[in-house]
């Protein structure tokens, strides 16, 4: 993959980790780790979803089945 595809797949990465880190603050919840990075097996941009509690990560859980 050349370097200016690695720079955009960090960019949609990064701002698809800001979109999920907003929302989630609207529901209450926060990943502290959440951030985009570049692919590392496909072409498409990645977002690691953080070191969390398996207790927020619970409740997490509980409150998207509640409304799924």
């Amino acid at each position: 993959m050349h370097r200016p595809m690695y720079a955009a797949a960090l960019v949609e990465g990064s701002e698809a980790a800001r979109d999920l880190a907003e929302a989630l603050r609207l529901a209450g919840f926060s990943l502290p780790s959440l951030y985009g990075d570049i692919p590392t097996i496909t072409d498409k941009a990645l977002v690691h979803l953080g070191g969390a509690s398996a207790e927020v990560v619970r409740e997490l859980a509980a409150w998207i089945r509640e409304r799924a």
